[in-house]
């Protein structure tokens, strides 16, 4: 299977510079700072005209990911229109009040997204029993979870994502993210069953250019 390489952005700006490479997908959000959140309607349909595989992430409010019935609506509402105005798929990510998969809001979101494909966030990192949230995702339906293996740099989390991978047995996919870089992304490269890489190639605060450069070749030379 080919190897695909996400870019994570957190403005329009970056986005469209973005969108000048031969990347597989984009994933829109705003606000850095807070961990990237649900990014603008406006800036989501702008988006669309320069990348045709955007990904917006549905997180409405920075914190923790326990989201009260107003959210949840919030939620629903950018999903939906990301599916009217063309998105390929959305990230998101629902815990209930023990860490764990919210099953049932999940699957709401779910219905929802109708064709598009989904990615569970880096939510999935704060879950004590991520075997455990594995087969619930499974169950779900969602195609790929984006991780760094419970830790705040990929490159630590690599044994655990390697665990990770072999237990999901192609069921669902595994994407390393998290300071992932052209340094470090052959580590992740080896595991022939990993073929979705997530960065935000971000260094000294900004998009480079170089660095999403690097980053597709050396996903592309394998």
């Amino acid at each position: 299977m080919k190897n695909k390489l996400e870019i994570c952005v957190f403005s329009l700006k970056d986005c469209i510079t973005a969108s000048k490479y031969n990347i597989d997908r984009i994933e829109l959000c705003k606000d850095r700072n807070e961990g990237g959140l649900s990014p603008k309607k406006d800036d989501i349909k702008k988006a669309l005209k320069y990348h045709d595989n955007i990904f917006p992430i549905i997180r409405p409010r920075k914190g923790n990911f326990i989201y009260n019935n107003e959210e949840i609506n919030d939620m629903i509402d950018l999903i939906e229109y990301c599916r009217e105005v063309g998105c390929k798929g959305v990230v998101f990510g629902v815990l209930n009040s023990q860490n764990e998969i919210d099953k049932e809001t999940c699957k709401i979101l779910m219905k929802k997204c109708g064709g598009m494909s989904t990615t569970f966030h880096k939510a999935f990192d704060e879950i004590e029993n991520i075997y455990k949230a594995v087969d619930d995702l499974i169950e779900i339906g969602f195609d790929r979870i984006l991780t760094s293996g419970k830790k705040e740099k990929v490159i630590d989390g690599l044994d655990e994502i390697n665990k990770l991978v072999e237990y999901c047995n192609d069921k669902i996919s595994i994407m390393p993210g998290g300071s992932l870089r052209s340094e470090n992304i052959d580590n992740f490269i080896k595991n022939k069953f990993i073929n979705e890489f997530h960065s935000s190639s971000i260094i000294n605060n900004n998009l480079n250019k170089n660095e999403i450069k690097k980053l597709i070749k050396r996903i592309r030379d394998v």
